[in-house]
Formats: C-alpha cells, sequence, structure tokens
C-alpha cells in the first residue's frame, strides 16, 4: 500500500506540470506520429508571467484528493548580473495520501526576464521531518558544448552526474510550462524539447490540439488543449529502456489571462487529474506584453 501509493502520488505531480501521464498506460490521445513543425520553438522574450502571480491545484486519483500543488511567482531580483524572475512549485501530499507516502517537494527556477529561458533549475525534496533528505542542481551557464553538469547532494553527500543534450535550449519544468503559456500556433503544430523534471531529464513532444469549454472550480473558461507525449533520457542522452513512455494532456485558458487550468491523464490505476482550485494574478505589470 505504501509502494502503490508513492509510485500513485509521484506519478500524479509529474502529470501535474504537464510532463508525463504514467508506467506505460496510455493517456489522452498525443499524436505521435505528427512531424514537429519546421524551425519549431517555444517563443523567445520575456516570460509569460506576472510578478507574485500564484496558480494552486488539487491533485486526485479516480475523484480522491491526494496532493496539493502550487505555482508561485517571486519579485524581479538579480542572479549573476541578469535580472530573472524566481517561480517555485511545491508538491505536497494530503489526507490519507500523506500518512502512507509523505511527499514534500520544492522546484525553483531561475529564469532569465528578457529571453524567458531558465539560468537555474534547483530541486529540494524533504523528509516527514523537513529535512531536506536530496537536491539537485543544474546550473545552465555551466554548459560545455552538448553537456550541462547536474550536481546531486543526498544526505549531504555531492556528486556530479554529467548530462548530454542534443538541443541549443534545454527546459526545467517550470520555465517549460511558462513557455507553453506564450506558444500561438495553428492547431496540429508541434514542438520538441528537452525538460528536466527532477535530477532526470525527459524528451518531450507536444502538440496544440483544439479549442474546448472547460468547466472548472473557478467557472468556464475557453481553453486550448496541449496534448504531449515524453520519455527519459540516459545521461549519455540516449533514449532510457527502464522507463515508460508518457502521454498527457494540458488545458491553458485560451484568452488574455493564458492559465493552466487543467492536467489529465489515464494510469494504471484510475484517471489523475490536477485541476485549478484558486489564482491570483499578482501585481503590476505581465513581464510579457
Amino acid at each position: 500500500m505504501r509502494y502503490l501509493s508513492l509510485v500513485v502520488v509521484r506519478i500524479g505531480l509529474w502529470v501535474g506540470v504537464a510532463l508525463l501521464a504514467a508506467c506505460g498506460s496510455k493517456g489522452p490521445s498525443a499524436p505521435k506520429n505528427a512531424a514537429p513543425t519546421a524551425g519549431a520553438k517555444l517563443p523567445d522574450g520575456p516570460p509569460l508571467i506576472t510578478p507574485r502571480e500564484q496558480m494552486s491545484y488539487r491533485l486526485a486519483l479516480g475523484g480522491m484528493d491526494l496532493a496539493t500543488y502550487d505555482i508561485t511567482a517571486g519579485e524581479i531580483s538579480d542572479l549573476d548580473g541578469k535580472r530573472v524572475i524566481i517561480v517555485q512549485a511545491h508538491a505536497k501530499t494530503r489526507g490519507l495520501a500523506a500518512v502512507v507516502a509523505n511527499v514534500d517537494d520544492l522546484f525553483t527556477s531561475w529564469i532569465d526576464v528578457e529571453t524567458g529561458r531558465p539560468l537555474r533549475w534547483a530541486v529540494e525534496e524533504s523528509s516527514a521531518e523537513g529535512n531536506v533528505r536530496e537536491r539537485t542542481e543544474v546550473r545552465y551557464d555551466q554548459r560545455t558544448e552538448d553537456v550541462l553538469p547536474v550536481s546531486v547532494w543526498l544526505d549531504d553527500k555531492p556528486t556530479t552526474e554529467p548530462q548530454k543534450v542534443s538541443m541549443q535550449d534545454v527546459w526545467d519544468y517550470n520555465a517549460y510550462l511558462i513557455a507553453l503559456r506564450a506558444w500561438e500556433a495553428p492547431k496540429g503544430s508541434t514542438i520538441t524539447s528537452e525538460v528536466f523534471r527532477s535530477r532526470l531529464i525527459w524528451n518531450v513532444t507536444m502538440t496544440i490540439g483544439g479549442e474546448e469549454k472547460l468547466v472548472t472550480d473557478l467557472g468556464e473558461f475557453p481553453t486550448l488543449r496541449f496534448d504531449g507525449h515524453g520519455y527519459r533520457l540516459k545521461r549519455d542522452g540516449t533514449k532510457s529502456t527502464d522507463a515508460a513512455e508518457r502521454d498527457f494532456s494540458i488545458w491553458i485558458t485560451n484568452d488574455s489571462g493564458r492559465v493552466p487550468v487543467l492536467t489529465k491523464a489515464r494510469t494504471d490505476y484510475g484517471d489523475i487529474e490536477l485541476s485549478i482550485v484558486s489564482y491570483d494574478p499578482g501585481s503590476g505589470e505581465r513581464l510579457r506584453p
């Protein structure tokens, strides 16, 4: 029971940030045969986010609440002489799920306010007592040709794991989700990216689906559906054969807000949904006009 719950919760949180489904099961129809749109890339320029913007989500499996997932933007700050906005996501189990499988993870991105690209990525996984048991850090500015150093501290013991990449832009999923908010292209357009989940990196293909009306806890919204398919990469950049490929869908409001409101996948354990429960637009001007 404990192992099953831990697997389900961690899978669900991964789904919730729009990068997987689960355990090799087939999720909402992601068109795997679509070829990437020629020259396609996620938008350049300021990220589509507002200082102090906040989004809160409920993670449910088969209708049963398992966890909360909160995304919060901070203020504009400085990182090594560049202006950045810090975006944090916090995943935490709740109720019975917290008893059988404690998850308390913090994901932090430092995003360049001029380019929208991440400059640093850090993940902290905490124990039930609140102690950080594992920390991962990726410094994109330390990339050497096609290799990124991934620093990992496990019980305060540091190691470095070189990660080979093949694309000019490499993302973490905070920065990736924000970039998706600004991606506008015709229906059926497809893009492939390399995205860090935590210490591991995934090859993720997204396809723009159709427009849909969606009813949420915050009301009914026009939305645009994005269908995704991903697979994990090994440290040498080749496709991993140890992890199942993942399918998922994410719905983003098709209006000026461009707010992610729902992520959904079908798994071997039932339907997983990450649905929005509250939203604060933040203060000041949105960084991307």
